[in-house]
């Protein structure tokens, strides 16, 4: 459990407490005040979904409960909470401005939200340090559908930065459409010396994966299906990027965590972080993560590496990562 301190990999609304949604949706009008919580959670963790865009529907419910500045405020600081209680050390909690602008909030009002709650758990938990990265959204059959709203978070993501704010993601449903649409949105990133990372094969085609490194990526969210071709996979390797892997997440229904391929992402050399997506939906934590990663065979050391690889990863500066090493070495030695 040692090795269980950094998650670079969170998804904020798939990470909330789930009584506190329950009770929320109720304050909001978002359900009926006699539906009971047992009626509520077994809507939230309903496994009798079709297609993956119909399980990512899910993120609606907690969406829902996340738009005002209160609200959104509020499960930052629970998060970071839990993480602290946890004993983790970092964490980069992520989120899409854009979802959060059903009751009136501007992509600026929401971020600043998220900031003050970030803030405010800092002052509380201060050996839990934790940033915010803003996504950009798949939306529709291709990266146009979006673009305008893309475009407005980065815009975002550049007042923030340094503030709360560390980087980008493009996340959602990744469709297989023509993937380096999204080019224009990275060259503005890059034109901002904005960092970023690319959700990418996760449930698309592996070759997004290249199309991601090739539009200056500098971490990839999931990859995993860059197994799916050699020449892929030998990419991934030469490039050193990181991959933000996610176990339990991917896993599916079954939970066949010995059909994952982080044991052969691990075995060909990928610079592996350990992370856990979403921590409500997956009902996981970085604990249980590890814990099956060791049931399947990975070692103690290769956990130690990815841990290792999430510092050296980090969307922060050097002499954070220098406090987080020191940190990890002390409880290993």
């Amino acid at each position: 459990m040692k090795t269980a301190k950094i998650d670079l990999h969170l998804h904020l609304d798939g990470s909330l407490n789930v009584y506190w949604m329950y009770e929320m949706s109720k304050k909001r009008g978002v359900i009926k005040n006699e539906m009971t919580f047992e009626e509520y959670y077994q809507q939230i963790y309903c496994t009798a979904y079709k297609t993956m865009e119909e399980a990512f529907k899910m993120f609606d419910r907690p969406i829902d409960v996340m738009q005002h500045k209160e609200d959104i405020a509020q499960t930052v600081f629970d998060l970071v909470r839990e993480l602290n209680d946890k004993g983790m050390i970092y964490a980069e909690i992520r989120f899409a401005p854009q979802q959060h602008m059903k009751c009136g909030l501007t992509q600026y009002e929401v971020v600043e939200a998220a900031v003050s709650g970030l803030n405010r758990a800092k002052e509380a938990y201060p050996l839990m340090a934790a940033q915010l990265i803003c996504c950009m959204m798949h939306k529709g059959e291709n990266a146009l559908v979006n673009m305008k709203e893309n475009f407005e978070t980065i815009e975002v993501t550049k007042e923030f930065l340094g503030k709360g704010v560390c980087a980008l993601d493009l996340a959602g449903y990744e469709n297989n459409g023509d993937f380096k649409l999204y080019a224009p949105l990275f060259e503005k990133a890059r034109e901002y010396g904005i960092p970023y990372t690319i959700h990418a094969g996760e449930m698309g085609m592996g070759v997004h994966v290249v199309e991601a490194i090739e539009m200056g990526a500098s971490r990839i969210g999931h990859g995993v299906n860059c197994v799916q071709n050699p020449e892929w996979l030998n990419e991934v390797v030469k490039a050193q990027i990181p991959l933000e892997v996610c176990v339990t997440s991917n896993c599916g229904k079954e939970r066949n965590y010995a059909l994952h391929p982080i044991r052969e992402l691990l075995n060909a050399g990928v610079k592996v972080t350990v992370n856990t997506d979403n921590m409500m939906f997956s009902r996981t934590d970085l604990h249980v993560e590890h814990a099956m990663l060791r049931s399947i065979g990975v070692s103690e050391e290769q956990l130690k590496q990815c841990t290792l690889n999430a510092v050296d990863a980090a969307f922060c500066d050097e002499e954070t990562k220098k406090k987080l090493r020191e940190r990890l070495m002390q409880e290993w030695n």
